[in-house]
């Protein structure tokens, strides 16, 4: 999988500070101690998402690659490797998908607004979703296709040759859901997309406890005990075959 970086902060934190305050049983009207707190929600939220590697507030996403996914399944595509690349795209015949996936990280994935590239002339070109490519949401990770019986276009092998930007995230109300209808409905796709995008309260239940656990003992800021580690794990995206390009 390539590298993924976040390219604007969140809209919202999934937790309030009215439901801190609570938790940790501070009267709302105490103020005092706002400025911290609101720290601590930002800095629970980015461990919860270092450890699940989810993204637990929405916001928009790059992830670059050096080159499209490719395959190799014999010696002479083994010897193909840059900066002989501009000599492949070389797909493997019998396992045609999963030669061309794309895994996108910090899911879930909403949608994909756009795919760049360096084409083998230098030349930047532009992928959308629907029409060039599949998004595919309900998987973990969330996974990118050529249309069926395409194939991804050659690149010219340059650092980050290909960009992804897409939106990800969780919403704070545990309740939304999101639909995604394909306007064009190019063959070869489902017509429809349905994914609950409500954040999972047992992962509030745990920032709450790690917000607690750092304001009673904030010498420890950045530690995070066992027992609230384990709860992010039970929702952690393990993935042991990143994108090869």
């Amino acid at each position: 999988m390539g590298y993924c970086r976040a390219i604007e902060p969140p809209a919202n934190e999934p937790i309030t500070l009215d439901v801190v305050h609570s938790f940790i049983r501070l009267p709302a009207t105490y103020l005092d101690e706002d400025t911290f707190l609101t720290v601590l929600i930002a800095a629970a939220r980015e461990q919860a998402e270092l450890i699940t590697g989810r993204c637990l507030a929405r916001r928009r996403w790059t992830m670059v690659l050096d080159s499209f996914p490719y395959f190799t399944d014999t010696i002479q595509s083994q010897l193909a490797y840059p900066p002989s690349y501009y000599n492949l795209p070389r797909y493997s015949t019998t396992l045609w998908n999963y030669s061309q996936m794309i895994k996108l990280a910090y899911g879930p994935v909403r949608s994909v607004e756009r795919m760049r590239y360096v084409d083998s002339t230098g030349e930047n070109q532009v992928l959308l979703q629907d029409v060039d490519f599949i998004l595919d949401r309900i998987t973990e990770p969330a996974r990118i296709f050529p249309l069926a019986g395409g194939y991804w276009p050659p690149s010219l092998y340059v650092a980050n040759a290909l960009e992804i930007d897409f939106t990800s995230g969780y919403d704070a109300d545990p309740q939304a859901v999101d639909i995604h209808s394909p306007l064009s409905s190019p063959p070869g796709q489902q017509e429809v997309s349905l994914m609950a995008t409500g954040i999972p309260q047992m992962l509030i239940v745990g920032m709450l406890n790690l917000i607690a656990f750092w304001f009673n003992n904030r010498g420890s800021v950045g530690l995070v005990p066992e027992n609230i580690e384990r709860l992010f794990q039970q929702h952690m995206v393990i993935d042991f075959a990143g994108t090869r390009g």
